[in-house]
């Protein structure tokens, strides 16, 4: 999916990751666009999901798991679920950073919801969807 078609969202949602170890840490997701999502986290959460500042683990890319409710704007909420791969990670202040991730599998419930939430949130009238 093409970010520069609906750009991206910069709303505050709480989001899950679960790393490969199958740990769970709460974030908050700041970016969202239709290939990947930004998250901000301390530098605990930041060392579990990405051990050591290393993206490639035994030769391939670590994989994570993330998990958010996106706002539909019509007070419901709808669950989004990926896999995905990082893309980068940033230092923002000597507490806080912010971790790059790239959607590589989206379930397809989620990514007809994430496709709404985008479309809604660029303020795409219904009617005029291509999807």
């Amino acid at each position: 999916m093409d970010k520069k078609i609906y750009g991206r969202v910069s709303e505050s949602l709480p989001a899950t990751i679960v790393n490969e170890d199958g740990v769970e840490l709460h974030v908050i997701a700041v970016d969202t666009t239709g290939d990947g999502v930004n998250v901000l986290c301390d530098f605990y959460q930041r060392d579990a999901i990405v051990p050591g500042g290393n993206f490639l683990v035994g030769g391939r890319p670590v994989q994570l798991s993330i998990s958010l409710t996106l706002p539909d704007g019509e007070g419901q909420d709808a669950p989004f679920r990926a896999k995905c791969h990082i893309a980068f990670l940033r230092r923002l202040s000597k507490e806080r950073c912010m971790i790059g991730m790239r959607y590589v599998d989206v379930e397809s419930q989620s990514l007809n919801r994430l496709v709404r939430y985008l479309k809604k949130s660029a303020g795409l009238n219904e009617a005029h969807w291509p999807i």
